[in-house]
């Protein structure tokens, strides 16, 4: 049996903790599949942190699985997928432990008898890493859902005005009414850059029926956070991207796995692929589905 690896103090020589091992398995397996990577104290945290999200989370898994299915545990992970995936939310300073900023999804896959765990990005951790990585630098942002008892206003910039920009006055707030859309508003340094983003209900329904979790019950039941979540998603779509400032490769990897109006869940189309996913802290408690029929298409929707 391999020694455990071991972590040199100040004082003496300790057995590294399960998240320290997972860092340096980490660290090993994508210098294997990738190449070379050297990992700083803080990715190395920031790789802890992640150990300790996911573990949570298939603790919870199996807390909800029923029958003989396969656990879901480290001894049957991808682990050759899930260390990529892991070095490239941690190169984009995406801290697990932070309420909204990940959330593990893990799937069975009947090919290879292991679970694939898929690391999704919250909308708060798309706000982190694209706010740090614009190449405006951003003072403030603003996301409101507006309902029709409302008084909102538009300016557009143009020739008589500056400054893109908005009133908004909420004038009944125990009871606003009926939900007409919203608005995401970006202000940065030089105010002649403000951006505002205006989506009308309409619009936001066209992104609900683009969305692969249209039918799920996310949007079902809170309506009103999926819309607010869709708001932030095309507001950060207007931050312009500085590559000095990001690891592109670890930005075009977890855009690629999904958190946008395109993957706001991922939807498998047979038993062999079933998502189990955990709540997020901020969000109703509403278990889900941990097993779907073929062509029933369950969904793992992305927690707001």
């Amino acid at each position: 049996m391999a020694a455990k690896p071991e972590v040199t103090t100040g004082i003496a020589r300790r057995e590294a903790t399960p998240s320290e091992r997972f860092a340096l398995s980490v660290e090993k397996q994508y210098g294997g599949e990738v190449g070379r990577l050297t990992m700083t104290e803080y990715d190395k945290t920031l790789a802890q942190h992640l150990f300790v999200r996911i573990d949570a989370a298939f603790a919870e898994m199996n807390a909800r699985k029923s029958g003989n299915d396969i656990p879901v545990s480290w001894n049957n992970v991808n682990m050759r997928k899930l260390a990529i995936d892991a070095v490239h939310r941690v190169q984009l300073g995406i801290d697990a432990l932070i309420p909204g900023h990940l959330y593990p999804i893990a799937y069975f896959n009947g090919k290879t008898q292991q679970y694939d765990v898929d690391l999704r990005i919250g909308y708060k951790g798309e706000l982190y890493y694209k706010m740090r990585a614009s190449v405006k630098p951003v003072q403030d942002v603003r996301i409101e859902l507006v309902y029709d008892t409302d008084e909102f206003t538009v300016y557009k910039k143009g020739v008589s005005c500056d400054v893109e920009g908005y009133d908004f006055r909420i004038t009944n707030p125990f009871d606003r009414g009926t939900l007409v859309g919203g608005f995401g508003y970006l202000a940065f340094e030089h105010a002649g850059d403000n951006v505002l983003v205006v989506l009308s209900k309409a619009e936001i329904e066209r992104y609900r029926a683009s969305s692969k979790a249209a039918g799920g019950n996310f949007w079902r039941d809170w309506y009103e956070q999926m819309a607010y979540k869709t708001i932030v998603h095309r507001l950060m779509d207007r931050i312009i991207i500085d590559p000095e400032k990001i690891n592109v490769t670890a930005m075009a990897s977890v855009e690629d796995d999904g958190f946008d109006q395109q993957q706001d869940a991922a939807a498998p189309a047979m038993r062999e692929s079933t998502p189990m996913t955990i709540e997020a802290e901020d969000e109703p408690q509403q278990p889900a589905p941990l097993h779907a029929e073929a062509g029933m298409g369950a969904s793992a929707e992305e927690p707001f």
